[in-house]
């Protein structure tokens, strides 16, 4: 390999290794900002089969289980304590605005994303003690009949 070659080459590494540690810099410049989604919303996500652990936690205050699915969907079946408040409904904010904002809510859907919608909506109207379940109806319902 001629001199010329060497140093062709010699440039060509160089330039790859700066290029990755750049990009290697720049995801570690990033890594703090990559939290759960949860966590920048300010609520926090029980996750399933965390639901005595949760309650017990909360034992000396009243927990208010919020379902918000829809009036078909409740009718197949809730947790038994449960409030329905329809996430798509109109007045949803309304709803929500009759509720107690210092009480702990731990929020419900089918599968965890309308929940977590409705999470962040409470926030937005000045609940600080919510609590969005990760997991389906049928996760939350097989939990808490178990705790009775």
């Amino acid at each position: 390999m001629s001199n010329s070659n060497r140093t062709d080459f010699a440039q060509k590494m160089l330039i790859r290794n700066v290029f990755r540690n750049a990009a290697l810099i720049g995801l570690l410049f990033l890594l703090p900002f990559c939290t759960s989604d949860a966590r920048q919303a300010g609520f926090s996500d029980i996750d399933p089969g965390g639901l005595e652990a949760f309650l017990s936690e909360k034992s000396d205050r009243n927990v208010i289980i919020l379902d918000v699915r829809t009036p078909p969907e409740w009718q197949n079946g809730y947790v038994e304590s449960a409030e329905l408040i329809n996430l798509q409904a109109p007045n949803f904010r309304e709803q929500i605005r009759e509720l107690d904002p210092d009480a702990d809510y731990l929020v419900y859907c089918n599968s965890g994303n309308r929940s977590r919608t409705a999470s962040r909506i409470l926030l937005e109207e000045g609940f600080e003690n919510v609590y969005n379940y990760d997991g389906s109806h049928v996760q939350i319902r097989r939990e808490y009949i178990s705790l009775k």
